[in-house]
């Protein structure tokens, strides 16, 4: 193989696995954060008289709130999976071509591939979070600590996800060598 398809092999794979995850883990999240948001606003304004008729009213806002945060969350999702599995596909054919080239330790490069796309992935998913909830919030009443935490757990699933994806990237490259 050659190290122009070794690295526009990597790269590619990584931008399309990044842009599926990121899109299916965007909407997930979005939808049950958006309900995280809708719990902790009933449970703010407790005490109120639960009635048995408001169970309609409360799966439609549920099934609303649910829509709306997964269409937030894929927009976000989005740009991010893409530029991120892009930018690690890349790094992770640089660093196959770097040390294992030609193929060879295949339990130790697959474990190399997904501690370190895991760790990048979670750093550049992170800042990458970061740029975007700045770019929409206002930036005068936004809580910088509160924002670090919210994009943390997304990040730290897109990280894991990316270990899960090394994996086939390995299989890919040592098929394909």
């Amino acid at each position: 193989m050659t190290t122009g398809r070794l690295l526009w092999g990597m790269t590619w794979r990584g931008g399309a696995w990044g842009l599926l995850v990121g899109t299916l883990g965007g909407t997930a999240y979005g939808a049950v954060f958006a309900n995280v948001l809708l719990a902790a606003g009933l449970v703010s304004q407790m005490p109120f008289d639960w009635k048995p008729e408001y169970a309609v009213s409360a799966i439609g806002a549920v099934l609303f709130l649910a829509l709306i945060g997964a269409v937030v969350g894929g927009i976000f999702g989005v740009p991010s999976g893409i530029v991120v599995g892009t930018m690690v596909g890349l790094a992770m054919g640089v660093l196959t071509r770097a040390v294992f080239y030609p193929p060879r330790g295949t339990r130790v490069f697959r474990w190399t591939l997904a501690i370190t796309s895991a760790l990048l992935t979670t750093i550049a998913a992170w800042m990458c979070f970061i740029a975007i909830m700045l770019f929409y919030a206002n930036r005068n009443a936004a809580s910088v600590g509160a924002l670090m935490i919210v994009v943390a757990i997304p990040a730290l699933i897109a990280g894991a996800a990316a270990a899960l994806i090394s994996r086939l990237l390995a299989r890919w490259y040592e098929q394909h060598s």
